[in-house]
């Protein structure tokens, strides 16, 4: 076990006082299980005051002629008047586009004559009739675009995402979030969500004993997941390593310096990332996470992980792996959840201050950490048994 996270009187501290240490890992692994609880079973609630603002991204609830719904992320753009949708969304919700009127539309591209729909829309617990206009925005962000025309009565909160669901004005939950390309974090909530995700790396290090590949590494992935979301983080992340995997041969016979390695290693990671947002641009996908994921963070844990493949062996290095990513899928439900986003909006310099309190306080526990006591378990038992 390494002590490197320890206070120094506690690497020599005797076994004595059990019960004590013992009710204290108890009751911290309770605290850590009722925290997780929370997140995952938060109720929704509103992140602004009032229920009549909304973000420039927003999940909108589609009705077709024939019943069928689709739950799509729509763009709000007061700057269009009217309002678009994707062909292949149009014709999925049962929409006849070939007897559908025509209207003549005027874009950066010229004018073309697109066909007009009447779809039944719900945002932010409101529903609506829409005259939207269809064209193909496969290569765009977002399937549906709502025009100034349709978002009458709301206002935009610039650089807000997902403030709202279709059926209420109460903001999604963690998980339907990480499960949605669409950042939902803004840079001044970030900043003020940063001490309290180191907070939980620590809990995770010091309480339980928790070893990942690299010590606030998590975090940073935590916010790659939380701005791109998981249907994109996790195999971007697993191809990042593959492909610094398949530099390892080649730079163990170079005999390269740490520094050096690190060097190829981010430009392997930089140059797979490039391949893959040119790939996945064509599917309007690439502005979903962008820069989300931390090129340099990935070269360490890629680096990391070659060091404990070859210390203690594939096993111990998928652990590893798993360890650290799924650390960084929880703290970026923690992130995520309502309550939290709404603290770090209203009030992030108290709760800064407040996650900087308590991580000095976490940092003074001297117990024996939980996965010590799964891992002494059967000495103490054999102990008990000699006596």
């Amino acid at each position: 076990m390494d002590d490197t996270d320890r206070p120094p009187s506690a690497v020599h501290r005797g076994g004595r006082r059990k019960a004590p240490v013992l009710f204290k890992v108890l009751a911290a692994v309770a605290a850590l299980g009722l925290l997780l609880l929370g997140v995952l079973s938060t109720p929704d609630r509103a992140l602004t005051c009032s229920s009549e603002v909304i973000g420039e991204r927003e999940m909108v609830r589609i009705s077709g002629p024939n019943g069928r719904t689709a739950d799509v992320l729509a763009m709000i753009d007061t700057g269009a008047s009217a309002s678009s949708m994707d062909t292949a969304l149009a014709k999925d919700l049962g929409f006849d586009l070939a007897k559908a009127p025509r209207v003549t539309v005027g874009s950066a591209l010229g004018r073309e004559e697109r066909p007009v729909v009447d779809s039944t829309m719900h945002l932010a617990g409101r529903t609506f009739t829409a005259k939207t206009n269809v064209n193909n925005r496969s290569k765009r962000e977002t399937p549906v675009l709502l025009g100034r025309q349709d978002v009458q009565g709301l206002h935009v909160a610039v650089g807000k995402r997902l403030l709202t669901q279709p059926d209420a004005a109460t903001a999604p939950s963690a998980l339907r979030i990480l499960f949605t390309k669409a950042p939902a974090i803004d840079p001044v909530s970030m900043m003020a969500l940063l001490p309290l995700a180191a907070l939980l790396i620590v809990l995770f290090r010091v309480v339980v004993g928790l070893n990942t590949l690299g010590t606030f590494s998590p975090v940073l992935l935590a916010l790659a997941y939380a701005q791109s979301g998981l249907l994109l983080g996790v195999p971007l992340t697993l191809l990042m390593f593959a492909f610094g995997f398949s530099m390892q041969p080649l730079l163990r016979r170079l005999h390269l310096p740490r520094v050096a390695r690190l060097g190829v290693l981010i430009a392997v990671v930089t140059s797979g990332l490039i391949a893959a947002q040119l790939t996945l641009g064509g599917f309007g996908l690439s502005d979903a996470w962008g820069m989300s994921l931390p090129v340099v963070v990935t070269a360490i844990i890629t680096e990391r992980l070659w060091e404990q493949w070859d210390l203690d062996g594939i096993r111990s290095a998928g652990v590893g792996a798993a360890l650290t990513m799924g650390t960084a899928v929880l703290v970026a439900l923690l992130l995520l959840t309502p309550h939290v986003r709404h603290l770090a909006e209203a009030v992030p310099l108290q709760l800064a201050l407040v996650c900087a309190v308590w991580t000095a306080i976490v940092g003074t526990y001297c117990g024996l950490r939980l996965s010590e006591l799964f891992r002494f378990a059967p000495a103490a038992k054999a102990q008990d048994v000699a006596a």
